[in-house]
């Protein structure tokens, strides 16, 4: 993770400039328990970012007690005015993204001062103000400004097609973003900051998204776990970002079975031998988190050979193909995916899914390491 997050910085700074970048943050993205990886990962292998974004509140004072001092942001915003006093306690930041959320900054006490992140709503038609609420949303701010209930604003947004292979949609938010920020400027409303970039736009289009006036802070997300964010594209194939995994998926071989030509094996008789086989069953299953639709060229290795599953993805087991590894034996080890097997993002477009929701999706009886 650590790792992943120099290369990221790296490759920004690559495509801005090292004097721009110098001039930038980093908020990695550690939501959802860190993409299932840990939030005392996340807190030791982005050690050098300047902020962690999160999503659940309690989380919030989580990481301050392991002991994370820069930056925390709440990424959806508070959600209820309790929130409010955890958002003061440890001096987070919080998305403000409807006027529901400004009402209730009303309610802080003058001197709170709490740091916010206007989120814009510049296409992705989720979260975030429309650019014709601005004016009257800076006009809130302003007064929540003059009583110190607000200090700094950032102005944020999120990409819808920052991973799509071209880049119509995303120059059509950006133009969007402009003008937010041109709309401030000329209610002499003073922006702190300008957050854009999200995994994606991070790796191809930073370059093109960084305003000189302001301090830009890009908000990587899966690509610091190791998955590239636009999946196993082939037209991102000869793109090298360098990317390490930082979760591998390791399970045992716990018996093997010699099918005979003809036989089938598992639910469904998905898999039918065409040949003498040997089939190793293998102790991890969909309740473990392994993708349930994992079609039968899916990759996994052996002893360092590649070879693919045979049959349907149990609940708690799952058989692989072991012909193309004759070394094999109960007690081996499997890579499903990482270090020194297949990349997460190979594994999930197999099961026509993607590496998030995979990824987040470990359970908690898989037994983890942190190292």
């Amino acid at each position: 993770m650590a790792h992943n997050l120099r290369t990221v910085q790296q490759h920004v700074a690559q495509q801005v400039g090292s004097a721009r970048f110098q001039r930038a943050k980093t908020f990695a993205v550690a939501k959802a328990n860190g993409y299932g990886h840990g939030i005392e990962a996340a807190v030791r292998g982005f050690a050098a970012a300047d902020g962690i974004a999160v999503i659940e509140t309690e989380m919030l004072a989580r990481l301050r007690e392991l002991g994370w001092q820069k930056d925390l942001v709440l990424l959806e915003g508070f959600f209820e005015k309790a929130d409010l006093e955890v958002l003061q306690s440890t001096g987070s930041i919080t998305a403000i993204h409807c006027r529901e959320q400004l009402d209730d900054l009303r309610s802080l006490p003058a001197g709170a001062a709490l740091k916010v992140m206007l989120k814009m709503n510049t296409g992705m038609n989720r979260l975030g103000f429309r650019p014709e609420a601005l004016p009257e949303v800076l006009t809130q701010l302003a007064q929540l400004q003059s009583q110190a209930k607000v200090s700094e604003v950032i102005m944020m947004m999120h990409f819808a097609d920052a991973d799509a292979f071209d880049r119509i949609s995303l120059d059509h938010a950006w133009t969007r973003m402009r003008e937010a920020v041109q709309q401030a400027e000329l209610k002499q409303f003073r922006l702190e900051g300008l957050s854009v970039c999200n995994s994606a736009a991070s790796l191809r289009y930073a370059d093109d998204l960084f305003l000189d006036s302001y301090t830009n802070i890009i908000r990587p997300g899966i690509c610091l776990y190791g998955a590239s964010p636009m999946g196993n594209a082939e037209n991102e194939a000869t793109v090298d970002f360098n990317l390490k995994p930082a979760m591998t998926l390791k399970a045992q071989i716990i018996a093997i079975q010699q099918v005979n030509t003809g036989e089938t094996v598992g639910y469904g008789s998905r898999f039918k031998a065409k040949e003498p086989t040997r089939i190793a069953i293998v102790a991890c299953g969909y309740a473990d988190g392994y993708p349930r639709w994992a079609d039968a060229s899916t990759p996994v290795v052996v002893n360092g050979i590649e070879t693919t599953l045979a049959g349907r993805v149990s609940m708690d087991m799952m058989t692989i193909n072991l012909n193309p590894v004759p070394s094999a034996h109960v007690g081996d080890w499997v890579t499903l995916w990482g270090e020194g097997g297949p990349t997460i993002d190979r594994v999930t477009e197999c099961a026509r899914m993607g590496s998030y929701e995979t990824l987040c999706h470990l359970n908690q009886r898989v037994p983890k390491e942190i190292i």
